[in-house]
């Protein structure tokens, strides 16, 4: 029997543990080489301990800090948490990582992991500062992502700038030879230490066998499928099945299977089958066939009923989401014997690293994409079943969009993929093709660099703060593999004709704003484009989120794994807009924007409760305390009620922050009228009440011992109050259309410039000639003259809807419709102008046309420590309708201009003023119609945690004031720094008081007084200025949360001590 070196006794015997790693021995050598040597090459065979145990070493000679890059987020995590773990520490101090916007780490972190990615980011906006690190370790450099590569020739270019950094690659089967000669012009009488870890002492490490297709077939069969045999050959059925019941009697009389050449000679022979019988069955092409899942089904059976350990596990690689769903449709009926584990790039992280965990119960099957193939351990792992197949990502020319094919691995990745056992105990690999198909395959996969349009990587690497990486001619040259130079080219020429570059007289492309702009967000280049686009129609903050939506995974809306119906249904209840009176064609458009509803669902309904609760928690204290976080647990039920993924939501959250402050950091025209309002609030009225229905779990004896921490309840509850969001909602239909509108904008650029503007533009359309009849083109218009439709070769044909969707139209050139975007061009069409950076002049009407102009209103200037900007705006504006409050004592300044002013003597902080705790509050709130602030932060020095409490109170304690105590309409203007702003994300703060951004504009400095904060910059074309920010508060429906404003007023009438209605005692002092 195959599977007899994976005993139980075998795995025991040989305990996991550092001792025992291939690379251990190798401690001393391997630090000494990466101290003698600025490039080291460390080769040793997956799993002998080198990605985790590598960084430990050099950290015990104290050489660090340490980077460490992994090529995918799930290994960054998998193994920081396993080295902290080794080193008995809280993840996020001495160990921490980095992964897009999730970033566990701290300044005491001597370890730090990154994603490739990440670090090519840090590399572009901070040059050489981004590698300072003792030691640089590039891990699974075999694998060729274009991130992965740039990072390689970016390194080396800094390599040449800084002679203290060590940099170590790391792989299991990395052409070597390509690498040494690849850092072999560092420097004279330098060259590249290779280092092999050594595999064959027996005691650290287990064996692996390797099977093939025609081996499975022999060796790994159940009873079972030979029956099935019998019925997919049903044409040999009478030979065949003589040979089958012999086979069976065999197998029942000895308790072995027959081996290979029985069955190959004997079997082939009588079925006619063949080598080539095989491939047509198995592997005729890429794609999966049933007969492949049927094969992996009893390939899983064959192992459990044949290995008696229940903990070793069964881990299978298949290349897309859809073979994933498939093989799980099939082994779902076995629920009962095998613990099923999903890893895919829209698995959530943290739910993903769930299949690490040793099953005990059950048998556990994972199935994986290729984000498994490297560097993470998964324990007890005994077997791997490869389909050789992996899904890759390239330009597709036809549908003007990078597109995704099946292919077949390189040996390369399979021998990746071979590593995933024999880690923790002994293994076996059945790989899913013949021995003889194997050898023809590449010895390495084709590198990403090559196949893709590079048009985002070429505008990245335009904007790079540092010359030795901001010409993407010379960069892209210096790869490992370079591209041809036509595709850099044509790149250039893209972004220039969209006037994201322009080129100088001296022939550089440099970026011009709008290009800077695109390359600062952490998106895809459409995505980039689109959330500018929504910017200049007044929808910026809706097309973040859709922006930032198109580059996420998993989506915020559940998506039951192996259940499309289910998942449409869940889709449903957030938007359900109609195709033709919105203009969305895509399936991918309109999921999308069902989440974006989903999302503003969860800020509208659970957010804003919790905003609520918040604002009358503050006032049952003596002190005031910073926001507590909301419960985890709360928040994960609700989402559960409504079908919802709690991290996406957060995440998508997170990068939407992200953005925002990055375009008040570039400041673009559209910012300052934009109304930071959200369309969420439309309507009012809206409200949702939670209809809960309990279901009984039918899955809980699935659950398994390691699940026993889990307060899980036998009962599965879920809201029937759908649908959650209608059409009527959120502006929705307004949205959807305008996305279709931007969606078909973005594919008719594309065409356009990649077509060199030689198209029939929309303005030569112009001639009401009929369309082209795509009937008569194919001669089956049964119409006749009567149709409305042109029957002349010459008109121009209708244009494909699916082309100018998303997804784009799969057709090609073969398609009998238009592919021609020019005709979608309209007068909204993109202009460049519109993302131009705001003029910098700074008027003293912008601020002043703000202010009050009724005999009773008033304006108040908050913590205005030196009266200095009181006194400018009382030489503007009538000082008798200027309070202030400041921290001075009354005789401290004597100055003419303020002796009408109001001045509040002793108010130490904003918050004294705004919220008395001892006593009336001496402002005459119904007269404010103004309130204005200008943040110090000189006492707080560096300390962004205390900047940003000190705003976050402000904001709330304005929310309870204005809420309480039922004010009209008070503006809230802050001004500050916009870096400052963007940094300490204020309009955040704002909103999760009910604050939001009205407007903004420069700040006159020169009328109204120096801003004594100072933000230095050196970053071209970001803003570094004073700016108004003008804050209006959005009440929350009562409809929806009560009457919390009656709570407020009884919460602060207590804390003062005094009554609850002080409009006379305002009023009064207002006529004075």
């Amino acid at each position: 029997m195959a599977s007899s070196s994976t005993s139980s006794s075998d795995s025991t015997s040989f305990p996991f543990s550092p001792s025992n790693l291939p690379v251990t021995p190798m401690r001393s050598k391997i630090v000494e080489k990466i101290t003698e040597n600025r490039v080291t090459l460390i080769v040793g065979d997956a799993g002998c301990g080198k990605s985790s145990q590598v960084p430990q070493f050099l950290l015990e000679e104290n050489l660090k800090p340490i980077l460490c890059t992994q090529p995918r987020r799930f290994a960054v995590v998998a193994v920081a948490k396993t080295v902290a773990k080794a080193r008995n520490c809280e993840l996020g101090e001495e160990v921490g990582y980095h992964i897009g916007h999730s970033k566990n780490s701290s300044a005491r972190s001597n370890i730090v992991f990154k994603t490739a990615g990440v670090l090519l980011e840090e590399m572009r906006d901070k040059g050489l500062n981004a590698l300072n690190y003792k030691v640089i370790i590039l891990d699974e450099v075999h694998e060729r992502s274009i991130e992965s590569d740039l990072v390689l020739v970016c390194v080396k270019q800094f390599l040449m700038k800084n002679n203290d950094l060590r940099v170590v690659l790391m792989s299991a089967t990395a052409d070597i030879a390509r690498y040494r000669d690849y850092f072999k012009d560092l420097g004279r009488g330098e060259r590249v230490e290779v280092l092999a870890i050594p595999s064959t002492n027996m005691r650290t490490i287990f064996e692996r066998k390797v099977f093939y297709l025609e081996q499975a077939l022999s060796n790994g069969f159940t009873k079972k499928f030979l029956l099935f045999l019998v019925t997919m050959h049903s044409m040999f059925s009478s030979r065949f099945a003589f040979l089958g019941h012999q086979l069976y009697t065999y197998y029942s009389y000895y308790g072995v299977f027959c081996d290979y050449i029985f069955f190959h000679e004997q079997i082939t022979e009588i079925l006619g089958l063949s080598s080539q019988s095989l491939s047509l069955k198995y592997f005729s092409a890429p794609n999966i066939k049933p007969e492949v899942h049927e094969l992996i089904y009893d390939l899983v059976l064959h192992i459990h009923e044949n290995e008696t350990d229940i903990e070793k596990s069964i881990l299978v690689f298949l290349p897309t989401y859809y073979s994933l769903e498939q093989q799980w449709h099939l082994l779902q009926p076995l629920s009962s014997y095998f613990k099923v584990h999903i890893l895919h790039s829209s698995v959530d992280t943290e739910e993903a690293l769930m299949a690490m965990r040793i099953c005990k119960s059950h048998r556990k099957v994972i199935l994986a994409t290729n984000i498994a193939e490297s560097s993470v351990t998964i324990p007890k792992v005994a077997f791997v079943i490869d389909t050789c197949r992996s899904l890759q990502v390239f330009w597709d020319n036809n549908r003007k969009k990078e597109s995704a094919e099946l292919v077949w691995v390189s040996k390369s990745q399979a021998e990746q993929r071979r590593g995933r056992t024999g880690r923790t105990c002994d293994g076996q690999i059945y790989r899913l093709v013949t021995r003889s198909f194997y050898s023809s395959l590449e010895d390495y996969e084709c590198p990403s660099v090559l196949k893709l349009s590079l048009r985002q990587q070429v505008l990245q690497s335009c904007c790079a703060e540092s010359k030795a990486i901001n010409d993407p001619k010379v960069l892209f040259q210096r790869a490992l593999d370079p591209p041809d130079p036509e595709i850099v080219q044509d790149a250039l020429d893209l972004l220039v004709r969209m006037q994201a570059l322009e080129r100088t007289s001296r022939g550089r492309y440099e970026p011009t704003f709008y290009g800077r702009l695109l390359a600062s967000f952490p998106l895809s280049f459409d995505a980039s484009v689109l959330i500018l686009k929504f910017g200049n129609i007044g929808m910026m903050h809706e097309g973040i989120l859709i922006g930032v939506l198109m580059d996420t995974q998993p989506l915020p809306i559940l998506r039951p794994f192996g259940d499309d119906q289910l998942w449409s249904e869940y889709t449903g209840h957030y938007f359900s807009g109609d195709n033709n009176d919105t203009g969305l064609n895509g399936r991918k458009e309109i999921s999308y924007m069902a989440n974006l509803c989903a999302f503003q669902f969860w800020q509208r309904v659970f957010k804003d409760k919790h905003r609520v609760e918040r604002l009358k928690q503050l006032l049952m204290f003596d002190e005031m305390k910073a926001t507590k976080s909301l419960l985890p647990k709360i928040e994960e039920e609700w989402c559960s009620f409504h079908k919802l993924v709690q991290s996406s939501l957060n995440r998508v959250s997170e990068i939407y922050e992200d953005i925002l402050n990055s375009i008040h950091r570039f400041r673009p025209t559209f910012l300052g009228t934009s109304d930071g309002l959200p369309s969420y609030y439309d309507p009012y009225e809206f409200e949702h009440t939670c209809i809960l229905n309990c279901q009984q779990n039918g899955d809980t004896d699935a659950l398994t011992e390691d699940d026993a921490q889990l307060d899980l309840s036998h009962e599965a509850k879920k809201c029937l109050a759908i649908p959650f969001v209608t059409a009527n909602n959120f502006q929705n239909n307004a949205v959807a259309k305008n996305f279709a509108s931007i969606v078909k904008e973005i594919k008719a650029e594309c065409t356009e410039v990649v077509a060199g503007n030689q198209h029939i533009g929309y303005d030569s359309l112009v001639n009401h000639e009929a369309p082209l009849c795509v009937y008569f083109l194919n001669g089956s218009c049964n119409r006749g003259s009567e149709c409305v439709f042109s029957h002349s070769l010459q008109s121009k044909r209708p244009t494909c809807k699916y082309f100018l969707s998303l997804q784009g139209c799969r057709n090609g050139q073969s398609c009998v419709f238009s592919h021609d975007g020019g005709a979608h061009r309209s007068a909204s069409s993109f202009n460049p102008t519109l993302c131009l950076q705001e003029e910098g002049n700074a008027k003293t009407a912008s601020l002043l046309q703000l202010f009050p102009t009724s005999s009773y209103e008033r304006i108040l200037l908050l913590d205005d420590i030196d009266l200095h900007f009181t006194s400018n705006f009382a030489r503007h504006f009538d000082p008798a309708k200027i309070i202030c409050t400041t921290c001075l004592s009354e005789t401290s300044i004597f100055d003419s201009s303020l002796e009408d002013v109001t001045i509040l003597w002793g108010l130490y902080n904003p918050y004294q003023a705004i919220i008395s705790k001892l006593g009336a509050n001496r402002i005459p709130w119904r007269c404010i119609k103004c309130v204005l602030w200008f943040p110090n932060f000189e006492s707080y020095g560096e300390n962004l945690d205390r900047q940003r409490i000190l705003l976050q109170s402000f904001f709330e304690y304005m929310a309870i004031r204005i809420l309480a105590d039922a004010l009209n309409v008070v503006q809230v203007i802050l001004t500050m720094n916009n870096l400052r702003f963007s940094q300490l994300e204020v309009e955040k703060l704002g909103r999760d008081s009910f604050f939001f951004l009205k407007k903004s504009f420069p700040f006159d400095e020169r009328s109204f007084g120096q801003l004594p904060d100072k933000v230095p910059n050196k970053k071209p074309m970001v803003v570094s200025r004073p700016f108004s920010y003008v804050f209006n508060l959005h009440r929350p429906s009562e409809i929806q949360f009560g009457d919390y404003a009656a709570v407020l007023r009884k919460h602060m009438g207590n804390m003062q001590g005094i009554g609850v209605d002080n409009l006379t005692a305002d009023m009064a002092v207002c006529r004075i």
